[in-house]
């Protein structure tokens, strides 16, 4: 038994291995091709994705350098103010003399106001302005929108003018009171400072008994008028300055400002700085509303935004301060930096989602499609070439069964020829039936010839179709008449069935066709079911509906479902050429398939459980 298995082993490798060798050829052809181009492919992918977060990178760096920028810009702008704007009147130099003008900050600044929008020119709602304030030498909060109503200009202010809003402008001024002394920015000089105004040691003096006391990093210079003006208001209701103290030298004067701090509350931002008039230190400052000053300081119209979504967000101590877009799942951290100083407190995070890298995904698409395209081509020249050689073996065993077909029928007529010539068959029964051999041998061999004749015609598209009107019946009459001695001489019973209406129909056929098939279908019929227990062979004619179809039925094996489609193929056969035990060339069926097509009939084939039938269908009848 492991014998035979082995010897079968070996034939199925002897039999495929020509067809192992071209499929490992084309496969190690398409690797070869598809490898390099894989690669090429995915390195170009990588490469344009890498270019696509550089971009997104920029894109983050250009967001927070903008945030930046604008921080910068507005803290400069601040830093760089004049200390005189943060009184109530300006002295300003003009024709014939000084003039003296209302402060900016007088103007109670008003965030709700009809021109607060982040487009208006008043700067004192754009940032979320809350009020401006000053501190005296001697630590008394002065602020320009509330001026003190007790002497001098604040009480000759509130006499000449009426103010609606004066409630809000001293809520207001308590409120940058109360927020000064929770950061505890103050202004108060030693008394023994302020009485030695006039010592050249002053200033050392100062900067030893104040701890932490800013050291000025710009210098002003202002008139004495100007100064005057300025220290009307900011000493009004000081008792330690006596006229005569030396606070300024000359016409002209030095005015000492350092740069602005930041002070945080949960609410505010509060912004403050020292300048020395003199030797005299005042602290100045403002407040603003924390979110509404980081909203317009991050306002797209002033940001440059990345194009993907996005979400920023400013935190100090973990707790963010601001968010502007929405974060979710899919988004990471782009950058978490500090903001430039006052601001360094604050980290700027910016979160967003990874950019659609189109043109990578195109690439990568482009690849595929490209290897599909190849893969499809090679499988397309392999099954060529399949096919080719397939048709090849398939000729080749048709010349062998053909060979074998000629040989046999051929044999038997010369062995019968041979002894009825030499008279070694004297009983003239023998003889008859010897000459009746030969008659048979000779039929079987006209019939292959015919039929290799036939299927010559029909691949050159040489047969004669010849359509006339004639009765199916007719015909299957005269296949009987003719063919039936030859099925009953091999051992089988012929059975015909027809319709009653199908003898007087008739329609468009082709008599030599139609007997060609017949033939060739009751022949394979004999063959495949010769070794059946059930030796009959059935040929109907029959009418449903509008299909009119002839049908041959044998009781052999069938044929297997896989097998239902290749039966068709020239040359094909269901048993192996060189174990198979029934004879035919395997043209049969080819030929049928290609005459039903030519006059316009299909065929159909089925197992009937047992044996094979075999239907013909013809035109329509109402055709």
């Amino acid at each position: 038994m492991r014998q035979v298995e082995s010897r079968n082993f070996r034939e199925f490798l002897k039999k495929h291995q020509a067809v192992i060798k071209e499929r490992l050829v084309f496969i190690s052809i398409f690797l070869v091709i598809a490898v390099p181009l894989t690669i090429l492919f995915v390195k170009t992918y990588e490469q344009s994705t890498a270019l696509e977060e550089k971009k997104v990178e920029e894109r983050v760096d250009a967001a927070y350098e903008s945030l930046k920028l604008r921080l910068s810009s507005d803290f400069n702008l601040e830093n760089s103010r004049s200390y005189k704007d943060y009184g109530i009147l300006n002295s300003i130099t003009v024709i014939g003399g000084n003039s003296r003008l209302f402060s900016e900050f007088f103007s109670f600044p008003d965030s709700s106001g009809p021109y607060c929008d982040f487009d208006s020119l008043y700067q004192q709602c754009r940032k979320g302005l809350v009020g401006h304030f000053q501190i005296s030498h001697n630590g008394e909060l002065l602020t320009p929108f509330y001026p003190d109503t007790s002497t001098g200009i604040g009480k000759s202010m509130w006499d000449n003018f009426s103010f609606d809003d004066q409630k809000q402008r001293k809520e207001t001024r308590d409120l940058i009171r109360r927020l000064l002394d929770k950061l505890e920015i103050k202004n108060s000089l030693p008394k023994n400072t302020v009485l030695t105004m006039d010592s050249t040691e002053a200033i050392d003096q100062l900067y030893d008994e104040i701890p932490n006391f800013p050291i000025p990093t710009r210098v002003e210079m202002t008139s004495e008028e100007e100064a005057l003006t300025y220290m009307a208001e900011t000493a009004k209701n000081d008792t330690t300055i006596q006229p005569s103290m030396p606070i300024f030298n000359g016409s002209n004067t030095n005015v000492n400002i350092s740069d602005l701090k930041l002070g945080m509350t949960d609410e505010y931002f509060v912004f403050f700085r020292t300048i020395y008039i003199g030797k005299l230190p005042i602290v100045q400052g403002f407040v603003v509303d924390r979110v509404l000053y980081l909203n317009y300081m991050t306002h797209e119209d002033r940001l440059a935004y990345t194009e993907l979504p996005y979400a920023i967000e400013l935190v100090m101590d973990n707790h963010p301060l601001l968010t502007i877009g929405t974060k979710n799942s899919q988004y990471r951290l782009r950058t978490k930096r500090p903001l430039p100083p006052p601001y360094e407190k604050i980290s700027f995070v910016m979160y967003s989602s990874s950019s659609a890298n189109t043109a990578g995904l195109t690439i990568l698409f482009t690849g595929f499609i490209l290897l599909i395209v190849i893969a499809i081509c090679l499988i397309t020249i392999y099954r060529f070439t399949q096919s080719k050689v397939a048709l090849a073996t398939k000729r080749q065993d048709f010349v062998s069964a053909i060979t074998h077909e000629l040989k046999t029928p051929l044999t038997a007529i010369k062995m019968y020829a041979e002894l009825l010539q030499n008279s070694w068959v004297a009983n003239e029964e023998k003889k008859q039936r010897y000459y009746s051999q030969i008659a048979s041998e000779a039929d079987r061999l006209s019939r292959l010839i015919q039929n290799v004749l036939n299927l010559s015609k029909l691949d050159g598209n040489r047969w004669n179709v010849q359509l006339r009107k004639e009765r199916p019946k007719a015909v299957l009459d005269d296949f009987i008449a003719t063919y039936s001695k030859n099925i009953e001489k091999q051992g089988f019973e012929l059975t015909v069935s027809t319709d009653t209406d199908a003898d007087n129909i008739a329609l468009l056929i082709d008599r030599d066709a139609i007997m060609q098939i017949l033939m060739n279908l009751v022949d394979n019929s004999l063959k495949f079911s010769k070794n059946s227990a059930y030796k009959m062979i059935n040929i109907e004619l029959r009418i449903h509906g509008t299909d009119m179809y002839l049908a041959v039925r044998d009781y052999g094996p069938g044929i297997p479902s896989a097998e239902m489609k290749k039966v068709f193929q020239e040359f094909y056969r269901v048993e192996n050429e060189m174990t198979r035990q029934t004879n035919g060339t395997g043209i049969g069926l080819s030929m049928v398939k290609k005459l039903c097509s030519l006059t316009n009939m299909k065929i159909e084939i089925e197992n009937a459980n047992p044996g094979l039938r075999t239907k013909i269908h013809f035109q329509s009848i109402d055709i």
